[in-house]
């Protein structure tokens, strides 16, 4: 398997981990009886657990961009630098996002954000250069 597929597998795992916190934050918070009852109602989130829904939301977002250009360029023979290193940073920072969010580091996990925009625009690129 190639670089950009597997970046889409990893961008999957990630978004793996990132739902098993959020839903272990939701138990944590809430109890076991309100996991496995109806959930109609649950005592207000906590700060974390609101990081955590967030977190989830933003990755989806960001494959809902990465995941079909790396598909389309697998699908389409396209290669070169910047469709290689716009994915090293789309997983890199994808994988260092949550981190920097749950934890509250603001600046960084802005920079760590952008980072993750600029690697899917370089794979867009490429894209573009190969049309």
């Amino acid at each position: 398997m190639n670089l950009i597929l597997c970046a889409v597998v990893w961008s999957v795992a990630i978004l793996f981990v990132l739902i098993s916190v959020q839903a272990t934050a939701d138990l944590k918070n809430n109890g076991l009886k309100w996991g496995f009852g109806a959930r109609d109602s649950a005592n207000d989130n906590t700060a974390f657990q609101a990081r955590t829904k967030r977190t989830v939301a933003n990755h989806i977002e960001s494959m809902l961009l990465f995941v079909p250009l790396a598909l389309v360029a697998h699908m389409a023979g396209i290669s070169g630098d910047l469709l290689t290193k716009g994915t090293w940073l789309y997983i890199i920072a994808r994988t260092l996002y949550p981190l920097t969010y749950w934890t509250g580091l603001p600046y960084v996990r802005t920079l760590v954000w952008t980072v993750g925009v600029v690697g899917t625009v370089m794979v867009f690129a490429q894209l573009g250069m190969a049309a």
